[in-house]
């Protein structure tokens, strides 16, 4: 449970030695003499009760800057009654300007016209009871002198100071969008990496699985069969390797900025019979075909398929049978449709669920769509396709 605020909370140490310092040199002019008779007198004490009053308002200017005008034009008030010193007029210009620097935003609009009106007040009375132009101006200069120039002096202190708020927050702002904007290419890097690793290291580690099993649930192979087969399970254990390596070769080429983050030319479609081989070197019968005119394409886009063509026979190995590649050639548009028989006796290998949405992100970002799902309609019985459209830009 808090406190409740105390009337003196937020006292400055600077404000209450200033006041102190005020009040002594005031008190000393006072018993100097130095002050304004009017027609009538009061006692050498009274003097004083102004001049406590606008340094008690020099004490509370920053912690209460209300209670410090209240307690200036009191004091000024008193002055006009019984006469005038200079240490309280001084004073009190400092509470003026102590409101407008630390008063509500409100009350400085009301004190600026009630300053105004009372610097044309003071001209407008001596006017009437003089009328002498010198008169009415020296008059006009010192109320304006005492009543604005501390006010409209505070005014200009305090746009610079919200100006330098505001620039404040502004640099502080881009400093927080420059941490986001950081953090968001270090997650796009991380992404990066773990959708090349997804795509390429678990192809192989696959395929490595898939051949151990088999050759530890079949115990009827020949010495030329199970020789092919761990033939095979070394390749694929070299490749995968050797993509591992290009992929952290990657990444510290661009830690330290000399390289682009992913070397889209790296992998083409003209590489994908390579894939296909390699896919039937392990067991699984792949079809593949090329429809209309093949050509050269942006490498997003042909590193793209080449990368859904990867993931999805990746699939095909932990959970179907047979498949069927086709890349077909459009205007405007690339085709890739991969479809694969279900195997319901196969014992998938462990996945983490994350090669469909890498594989839809990589379409989505080129502007293309992917569809992932049964197949009723194949003359077969039920298969797995896989379909994205790709837009190539038009070229072509």
């Amino acid at each position: 449970m808090t406190s409740p605020p105390r009337f003196f909370d937020g006292v400055k140490r600077a404000d209450l030695i200033a006041a102190a310092l005020l009040f002594g040199i005031g008190a000393a002019l006072l018993a100097l003499g130095s002050y304004e008779r009017f027609g009538f007198s009061v006692p050498h004490a009274v003097r004083f009760v102004p001049l406590v009053l606008v340094c008690t308002g020099v004490v509370l200017r920053r912690a209460r800057p209300g209670v410090t005008l209240a307690l200036g034009v009191i004091g000024f008030g008193m002055e006009a009654v019984i006469g005038f010193s200079l240490a309280v007029v001084f004073v009190f210009t400092d509470n003026l300007y102590a409101y407008a620097r630390y008063g509500s935003r409100r009350g400085l609009a009301v004190m600026i016209r009630v300053v105004v009106v009372a610097v044309i007040g003071v001209g407008v009375y001596v006017a009437v009871a003089d009328g002498r132009a010198a008169a009415i101006l020296s008059s006009a200069a010192i109320a304006a002198l005492v009543l604005a120039s501390p006010v409209f002096s505070a005014l200009i202190v305090r746009q610079a100071h919200d100006r330098a708020n505001l620039e404040a927050e502004r640099a502080e702002q881009a400093t927080r969008l420059a941490d986001v904007r950081r953090r968001e290419a270090v997650l796009r890097e991380r992404t990066i990496m773990a959708r090349e690793l997804h795509d390429t290291v678990a192809n192989y580690l696959s395929a490595i699985a898939l051949q151990s099993t088999a050759l530890q649930s079949r115990k009827d192979l020949d010495e030329a069969t199970v020789r092919t087969s761990v033939a095979a399970i070394r390749s694929s254990s070299v490749e995968g390797l050797a993509e591992l390596r290009r992929i952290i070769g990657l990444l510290r080429a661009a830690d330290n900025g000399t390289g682009e983050g992913e070397d889209l030319a790296s992998y083409r479609i003209d590489q994908v019979p390579e894939l296909v081989g390699r896919i039937r070197a392990v067991g699984l019968k792949v079809d593949f075909d090329i429809e209309g005119a093949q050509r050269e394409l942006p490498a997003e886009v042909e590193l793209t398929a080449y990368r859904l063509v990867q993931e999805a026979l990746t699939n095909a190995l932990k959970y179907g049978s047979d498949a069927a590649v086709v890349i077909e050639y459009g205007p405007e548009r690339l085709g890739v449709r991969v479809v694969n028989a279900l195997n319901p006796e196969a014992e998938p290998v462990p996945g983490g669920g994350a090669g469909l949405v890498g594989m839809t992100e990589r379409v989505r970002l080129l502007g293309g769509k992917v569809h992932a799902g049964l197949d009723s309609t194949h003359k077969d019985g039920d298969r797995w396709k896989v379909s994205a459209e790709i837009p190539t830009g038009g070229i072509g």
